[in-house]
């Protein structure tokens, strides 16, 4: 017998399989990243297609299978319309699911990182965003989910001397941390930071008082997930 589940979650990316079928990652409430399989959800006369859109929140039935988890019944929450009417935003969604899904390889239960996943389309969808805010709001959700994974940069003091940094520094990708003016001199590896309040400000940030001006550290982003991809790997 079939065991059946019903779970509330996020549909994160979609890839087609055979001739009419999808596989869907959902990033649930309950159970943290699953696969489902949508049987013959590419058909016209399909049932489950209105409900189950690329980033959508949705509420989704299954049972599990021996190869595969199988859709059986969906109900559509929000499509986050305005978001996906928008290409910059809709571009944003696509990043912020490639970032999910690199760091999510299998099922565990996380209500914070839900919620915080559900709160930032939410935010999206809802907010007027210019081209610099949604570099800006990138930036934001790479520091907030990493932090939420337990890969929080150390950036209070130098990561080498251990002395505290209260403005200049360089971002050393390496150790995933910062390092101050001196001790860079002597290896010369890191990005460098005009103020390490930038970084500050974006971890310590609440996603509802999000503003819409400020300098978008997205070099250091883009190292720091580097270094945190080449972590994640390691522990494997």
């Amino acid at each position: 017998m079939f065991t059946h589940h019903y779970v509330e979650g996020l549909v994160v990316s979609e890839t087609a399989k055979g001739e009419s079928d999808k596989i869907f990652n959902i990033y649930t409430r309950e159970f943290g990243k699953i696969s489902l399989l949508g049987k013959s959800i590419r058909k016209e006369k399909s049932k489950l297609k209105m409900n189950l859109q690329l980033f959508s929140h949705v509420k989704v039935g299954f049972i599990e299978g021996r190869v595969y988890n199988t859709i059986t019944d969906v109900s559509s929450v929000s499509v986050f319309k305005n978001a996906k009417n928008h290409l910059g935003k809709l571009s944003l969604f696509y990043r912020i699911s490639e970032l999910m899904l690199s760091f999510m390889k299998g099922e565990e239960k996380d209500e914070k990182v839900f919620t915080f996943l559900l709160n930032a389309f939410q935010k999206i969808n809802e907010t007027e965003l210019s081209v610099k805010e949604l570099e800006l709001f990138y930036c934001f959700f790479s520091f907030q989910i990493l932090r939420l994974l337990g890969y929080e940069p150390r950036i209070q003091s130098c990561i080498l001397c251990r002395k505290g940094i209260k403005k200049e520094c360089y971002f050393d990708s390496k150790r995933g941390g910062v390092v101050c003016n001196k001790c860079f001199k002597k290896g010369r590896i890191g990005v460098y930071l005009e103020d390490v309040r930038v970084l500050s400000f974006f971890l310590n940030l609440n996603i509802k008082d999000f503003p819409q001006s400020a300098k978008a550290p997205v070099h250091v982003v883009d190292e720091f997930l580097s270094f945190v991809s080449e972590s994640a790997y390691l522990k494997k």
